[in-house]
């Protein structure tokens, strides 16, 4: 990379006052960008460990944010406002109640900055396929900011990946966004209105070029899961925890930096047998005396 202006994208550091598992790797990162600050840092969503059922790490969330040596702008995760209608149990399902108090903490949940000669949108690919209000909100406000883009080049940001290898792709996996909203994303790609994808939520970086179209997923600040590769799908990225370096010019130019102090928590066994283990940690049903005061006097 050069000394030219960069973004710093970042995803999934996972913050809590009462469980700071992560703190550890979010201090290095402030320390890292303080070093040699961007102009500004995106962030790929699951910013808190449990925002959509504990208001108070999204508001840890966002001091933490604003700790940032530079503007930022970030996008929800399944982590912060609930997870995908289309594949979660009722109870953990996104809702216009958890998108309010992520609105309320950390801010707009769809955006569009422009960046040079860029625009980056980002949306919240959560309420993807819910049939929500907000779900035709942000296709109208996503329509709109393609439009307006002028001869800028188009780059959008979202928690979950697009696809694996194909726009068109059966997924078995569950881990991609909704057939239904690749379709109307891909009345975009396939007219040449959006140049970049940008993703979290995997905990693996990966960088590839699917149907025309630049597809970059962020570490992990956090952790990783299955780093061995022994039981959960195959991606074919690198799972490291990290940050990713940005330069858009003519041309995409992106680093994933590792910084060696981080610590590559790999969290596979906590989440291996559908996340039970995780969420207890991170909602208190086990190791109470852990957190908060409220939680030691259960």
């Amino acid at each position: 990379m050069t000394n030219s202006p960069f973004i710093a994208f970042v995803s999934d550091p996972h913050l809590s006052q009462d469980r700071p598992f992560f703190q550890l790797n979010w201090e290095i990162l402030l320390d890292e960008l303080s070093r040699r600050p961007p102009e500004l840092v995106i962030v790929g969503g699951d910013i808190t460990l449990d925002g959509a059922s504990n208001a108070a790490d999204l508001r840890f969330a966002r001091q933490q944010l604003d700790r940032l040596p530079c503007p930022w702008l970030a996008v929800p995760g399944n982590h912060d406002v609930g997870d995908l209608a289309t594949s979660a149990h009722v109870a953990s399902r996104v809702s216009e109640e958890r998108r309010n108090s992520y609105l309320d903490a950390i801010g707009k949940d769809f955006w569009s900055f422009d960046f040079a000669n860029w625009r980056i949108i980002g949306l919240n690919s959560m309420i993807f396929a819910s049939g929500l209000p907000s779900e035709a909100e942000q296709e109208t406000f996503l329509e709109q900011a393609i439009a307006s883009a002028g001869t800028r080049q188009v780059a959008v940001l979202s928690h979950i990946a697009v696809c694996d290898n194909a726009l068109a792709e059966v997924d078995p996996t569950g881990w991609f966004m909704p057939e239904e909203t690749r379709m109307m994303l891909g009345r975009y790609i396939n007219s040449g209105k959006i140049q970049l994808f940008l993703s979290g939520d995997m905990h693996e970086s990966r960088d590839r070029t699917i149907d025309g179209v630049r597809h970059i997923w962020a570490s992990s600040t956090a952790f990783v899961t299955d780093m061995m590769e022994e039981w959960r799908p195959k991606f074919g990225g690198r799972k490291r925890v990290g940050w990713t370096e940005l330069e858009l010019g003519e041309e995409v130019s992106a680093q994933v930096h590792e910084p060696r102090r981080m610590v590559d928590f790999d969290l596979g066994n906590w989440v291996q047998d559908g996340a039970t283990l995780y969420y207890e940690f991170a909602r208190g049903s086990r190791f109470t005396g852990f957190g908060s005061a409220k939680d030691t006097a259960a």
